[in-house]
C-alpha cells in the first residue's frame, strides 16, 4: 500500500509498482518486482523509447511522457513486472523510491528487502523467472 499512496496519493493495490501473485491452493503469496535487468527486454522492445534506466539508481522505469500504452513492455518482461496504470492506461514499474524502496522499510513482516550487490541481484532475478514460469503453467 505504501507504494500506491506515496506515488499516487492513495491506498489502492491496482496503483501499486509491486503485484503480489497469489497461488491460495498452495497458500503461496509472492510480491512481482522489476528485476531491474543488466539488458532489459522491456526497453529494447518498446517502440518510443518510453521505457528508460535511471542512472542514479539503475531502476527501469516507463517515462510517462513517451508511453503510448501498447504494451510491448508487458509481453517482453520475463518477470512480468510492468503493469497498466488503470488511470493512464500507461505501463508503470518499481522505480526504487530513488534508490530507497520505501516497501522494503515499512514491510513489518520482513518479507521485502532491497539489495544492489551482485548476488543478490542474479539470485533474485532466478527466483523471479521461477515464478513467471509458474504464472505462465497456470
Amino acid at each position: 500500500m505504501i507504494c500506491s499512496l506515496s506515488h499516487e496519493g492513495v491506498s489502492s493495490p491496482a496503483f501499486s509498482r509491486i503485484q503480489i501473485k497469489k497461488w491460495p491452493e498452495i497458500c503461496v503469496c509472492v510480491p512481482i518486482v522489476c528485476q531491474q535487468c543488466q539488458d532489459p527486454p522491456c526497453m529494447a522492445i518498446c517502440p518510443t523509447g518510453a521505457r528508460k534506466r535511471i542512472v542514479a539508481t539503475g531502476a527501469v522505469i516507463t517515462d510517462a511522457k513517451w508511453c503510448v500504452g501498447c504494451k510491448s513492455c508487458i509481453y517482453a518482461c520475463p518477470y512480468g513486472s510492468p503493469v497498466v496504470h488503470p488511470g493512464t492506461q500507461k505501463t508503470i514499474t518499481c522505480d526504487l523510491c530513488d534508490g530507497k524502496p520505501l516497501c522494503t522499510e515499512v514491510c513489518t513482516a520482513g518479507a521485502l528487502s532491497y539489495s544492489d550487490d551482485k548476488f543478490a541481484i542474479e539470485k533474485r532475478m532466478a527466483f523471479a523467472q521461477r515464478v513467471a514460469s509458474l504464472a505462465r503453467l497456470k
